[in-house]
Order: C-alpha cells, then sequence, then structure tokens
C-alpha cells in the first residue's frame, strides 16, 4: 500500500503544496525534497525581484550582446514567445515595464531606462538570447507554471504512484482517483467553487482576488495596457501547468480570439463574471466541468 507524504514551503511568491504517494514513506519524502529543489532552482533563475537572478542579468545585458541561457529559462523564453507569436500578442513577457511604473515589480539599479513592450525585438536562438533593443522581460505569467510542471516531472520519474503541486493557483496532478478542483469566487474569494474534475493534467487561475479598493493590479493587456480581470475569474485546464498559465493571460484579454488557440493546446477555459453565469471557452477533451456552488 501506497504511503501519501504533503509538504509546504513558500516559493515563486506563494506557498507551494507537494503531495505525493509513494511506495513508502522515504522514498515520498525523498522524492518530495527534490521536487522542491527544482522549484528553487527555477525561482532563482527566473527571478524579476531578485536583482541578481539570471533574468535580472539578461534584462541588464541583452540589449548589448547575445547572452547564454540556462535550460529552464532557454525552454521558458522559447515557449513564451510561442505564445506571444500564436496569439499575436496577446501573451507578451515584455510588459515588465508598465509593472514597474506601477510598483509591481522593483526598479533595480541599471535597470534599461528606456525600456518599452516589445516581445517581437526578442531574439531567441537555441540557448542563446539578445534584445533588437532595451526591454525588461518578465515570467510572471508563465514561470509558475513551467516550475509545477518540472515539480511534477521529478515526482514521476521517482516512481511516485499519484502526485499534486499547487502554486498559488497553478496545480498540475497525475494519477490516483479524480479529485474536484475549487476556485475562489472573484468577487466573494473567502468563498469557494467547483471548478472540474482532475485526474491527469493542469489547471491555472488568473483573478484579482483582494483587489478591490486598491491600485490597478498586476495584470494588463498587452496592447493598451488596460486591467484585466479586475472583477473576473479566468481559469484553463491544459495538459500542462505552463500553457495552462499562459492561456488564462490570452483569454482574459480576448476571450473572443481564445478558443482556436484553447483547441489546438487541448485546453478549456472557464470564465467566471459574478454579474452573471460561468462562460466555458473552448473545447479541451476530457474536461468536466461541476455546478458551481458556493462553499466557505
Amino acid at each position: 500500500m501506497n504511503a501519501r507524504v504533503q509538504r509546504a514551503q513558500p516559493w515563486l511568491g506563494t506557498l507551494v503544496e507537494i503531495a505525493a504517494d509513494g511506495p513508502d514513506p522515504a522514498m515520498a519524502h525523498a522524492a518530495i525534497k527534490h521536487a522542491f529543489a527544482r522549484i528553487a532552482a527555477v525561482h532563482g533563475a527566473m527571478s524579476f525581484h531578485d536583482a541578481e537572478s539570471e533574468l535580472s542579468r539578461i534584462n541588464r545585458h541583452a540589449a548589448r550582446d547575445w547572452m547564454t541561457l540556462s535550460g529552464d529559462l532557454a525552454q521558458v523564453f522559447q515557449a513564451a514567445l510561442e505564445f506571444a507569436a500564436a496569439s499575436d500578442g496577446l501573451f507578451d513577457p515584455s510588459v515588465a515595464p508598465w509593472l514597474v511604473e506601477t510598483g509591481h515589480l522593483p526598479r533595480h539599479p541599471h535597470m534599461p531606462p528606456d525600456a518599452a513592450p516589445g516581445w517581437r525585438s526578442i531574439e531567441l536562438d537555441g540557448d542563446r538570447v539578445r534584445f533588437a533593443r532595451p526591454l525588461l522581460v518578465d515570467f510572471g505569467g508563465i514561470a509558475k507554471g513551467y516550475a509545477v510542471d518540472a515539480a511534477l516531472a521529478v515526482l514521476r520519474g521517482a516512481g511516485m504512484a499519484s502526485a499534486r503541486v499547487n502554486a498559488g493557483g497553478d496545480l498540475a496532478r497525475f494519477g490516483g482517483t479524480v479529485e474536484p478542483v475549487r476556485v475562489r469566487h472573484p468577487a466573494q474569494p473567502t468563498l469557494s467553487l467547483h471548478l472540474a474534475n482532475l485526474q491527469h493534467g493542469a489547471v491555472a487561475t488568473s483573478a484579482g482576488y483582494y483587489q478591490a479598493g486598491v491600485a490597478a493590479g498586476p495584470l494588463r493587456h498587452p496592447h493598451t495596457g488596460g486591467e484585466l480581470c479586475r472583477t473576473l475569474s479566468v481559469s484553463v485546464l491544459a495538459p500542462t501547468c505552463l500553457a495552462a498559465d499562459a492561456l488564462t493571460k490570452i483569454v482574459a484579454a480576448d476571450p473572443q480570439r481564445a478558443p482556436a488557440l484553447l483547441g489546438r493546446q487541448g485546453a478549456q477555459a472557464i470564465l467566471i463574471d459574478p454579474s452573471g453565469p460561468a462562460i466555458t471557452v473552448g473545447d479541451g477533451e476530457g474536461w468536466r466541468p461541476l455546478p458551481h456552488e458556493a462553499a466557505a
């Protein structure tokens, strides 16, 4: 009989919870320890808040010369540019200057003062990157999903029968029995709603929880800079958490254009509007939404 172990640590700007079922407790504990180490490595490489992270060094120097990327950062740059191209810029990792101006991201010494959004100015060549002009790249819209997937891969590789990684709204799991996924009500975040059944796959949610009465939130439309998800909740169910994470931003920016891209990713989006019923977008095979019943 498998032993279930669950642990939590603060990473990625949230509390990350990992649960795993292994052949014995020692194996499960070891697997979870390695999974957290994997998350820590992604966090360290991609933190915009850390002035000495790999991403911060790239933001300082890539407009002057080619910069060599670690394997993790090369994969995230590639994924981000693919989503940017597929969505015509509805996903854009280069909108960080707006978030620095509003105080959602820090202003580091030696940060390019004339950076402006423009993902097409990112030139990627395998494990090298350079910027055609000064940019500030932030992977806050995709790195958490990548980290969740990476941790889940460690748990799978360690022989766990089932596992779940939950990073504050970004969740992925495999194995075991089907579990209900719940999401906070966008107007009453102390209440939760049944979202879907999930056995294998991932879900990510973007919403303006606890934003009432405060300045504009950090999720912005990449074409206009306008605020997104002030009153709505956007959840995406997808095969990977990276895809789910990125797609929430695309759906929030333009839900009418999102279905085609969701379909190509095998994903489905659920928008919850407090003023009306939930709206399901896309046709992700195998996802089964549950009734939206609030519970404390």
